[in-house]
């Protein structure tokens, strides 16, 4: 192989790009349905100021926390309570019922939905089973929210 064959090797990375993104905008006909949104992100502007404080002190919403496997095997999910920066952990560990009634009971007092906050080791089906209970009980709104930490610990 001559020097110069190898630099467009790129095109092919893009083109493997395009193909996966024609596959998955072709899976999600909305013929019928609600239109799924592919991807959004909001991206704050910075500002570097020392009077700034922080953007809605007083906001509250719930977490839910998707929680590694353990031995012996316990239920996956967890509540978290966040008013401004102060988060109050319910220690009850939630199975996939216990979830769907705890989010029917939090919708019925007027909550938002809740985010999405899967451990780093939590197992994908918990994550999807937490999400499809989400969509089940807050199907007015149309945004799921997904945020990947690394460490909720189990307590």
């Amino acid at each position: 192989m001559k020097h110069g064959e190898d630099s467009r090797i790129w095109l092919f990375s893009f083109a493997d790009l395009a193909f996966l993104l024609l596959i998955a905008f072709t899976q999600t006909s909305t013929v019928g349905k609600k239109p799924v949104n592919i991807g959004e992100m909001t991206v704050p502007k910075v500002v570097k100021n020392k009077q700034v404080s922080s953007i809605e002190q007083g906001y509250q919403s719930y977490q839910i926390r998707v929680l590694k496997p353990t031995i012996p095997e316990t239920n996956p999910y967890q509540v978290v309570f966040i008013q401004g920066t102060k988060e109050t952990v319910d220690p009850t560990l939630l199975s996939a019922q216990d979830l769907s009634n705890k989010l029917t009971v939090l919708k019925q007092e007027g909550s938002q939905r809740p985010i999405l906050v899967p451990d780093t080791f939590s197992l994908s089906k918990d994550t999807l089973m937490a999400m499809s209970v989400i969509e089940s009980i807050y199907e007015d709104a149309n945004r799921i929210t997904i945020q990947h930490s690394g460490g909720v610990n189990q307590k």
